[in-house]
């Protein structure tokens, strides 16, 4: 834009300088034609150069503003593939958690059935171990047979016997009529004795507390008595020399009711007949 404003000053310069002296010097009008088309050639390029600088700049300033479009774009995206990626690792935490509890939760379960698996052995370990003791029972009741027994389910209270001084009694803990170890001891004992006396006729009374219905508690002395006649027939005692009697709770060693009382009336007592 300088240039041309130059351009057109040197002109009209150039064109006053011819007017002014046209008196004194006489310039050919082709030459003031040439000049003025010479002029007008150049004010007509610094145009177009100006025109083509405006549209190189423009051209430029398109291309900044499709970078600069294109720029922002990919920072967009960035910040979009951040965004997703920080969803993303949020959203496997979360799935890790839940991982995690359900695996917890798993570990709690497995532990719970084990317990439980361990109670239900307990449980049916104690079951059959009551089973045993029962058919070990119910099986020394159907082993031996003795030749002379004779059951009396209810006896009189006035029924006379003496009890045999010699012979200790024999105690069961409560609704059991399985002989205990410190009790077996006692019923060797009086087999020594037994067997010193082939002619005395013995007869087993089995006793119960007071506890349980009178028909039961037949049943429960009639077993104790059983389990001493077994015993004793074991260690080899004649069974002939032998009658077993259940009074049930009829006849207590001593009144009361407390575990003392209890435990003394829960016995089998060797009489003699």
């Amino acid at each position: 834009m300088k240039k041309l404003y130059f351009l057109i000053l040197l002109a009209s310069m150039a064109v006053f300088l011819v007017t002014g002296c046209g008196d004194k010097t006489a310039v050919p009008t082709d030459v003031t034609d040439n000049a003025t088309e010479d002029t007008t050639d150049e004010v007509k390029k610094a145009t177009d150069d100006k025109k083509e600088e405006v549209a190189d700049a423009a051209e430029e300033k398109k291309e900044e503003v499709a970078k600069a479009a294109e720029a922002k774009k990919v920072a967009e995206d960035a910040v979009k593939k951040a965004a997703e990626a920080k969803e993303a690792e949020v959203a496997k935490k979360e799935e890790a958690k839940k991982a995690a509890e359900a695996k917890k939760a798993e570990v709690a379960k497995k532990e719970e059935a084990k317990k439980a698996a361990i109670e239900a052995a307990v449980q049916k370990q104690e079951l059959a171990k009551e089973e045993a003791e029962i058919a070990v029972e119910q099986d020394a009741d159907k082993s031996v047979e003795a030749p002379k027994v004779v059951t009396i389910i209810s006896a009189p209270l006035e029924e006379t016997d003496s009890a045999v001084n010699e012979m200790e009694l024999v105690y069961f803990d409560y609704d059991k009529s399985v002989i205990s170890s410190a009790f077996s001891e006692i019923i060797q004992k009086n087999y020594e004795w037994i067997a010193e006396n082939p002619d005395v006729q013995i007869q087993l009374e089995g006793h119960c507390d007071e506890r349980g219905t009178n028909e039961y508690n037949l049943a429960l002395g009639e077993r104790r008595a059983k389990a001493v006649f077994d015993y004793l027939v074991s260690l080899g005692a004649n069974p002939s020399q032998f009658t077993m009697v259940s009074f049930g709770e009829e006849r207590p060693a001593t009144s009361g009711s407390n575990e003392v009382a209890w435990g003394k009336n829960r016995r089998v007592e060797f009489t003699r007949l």
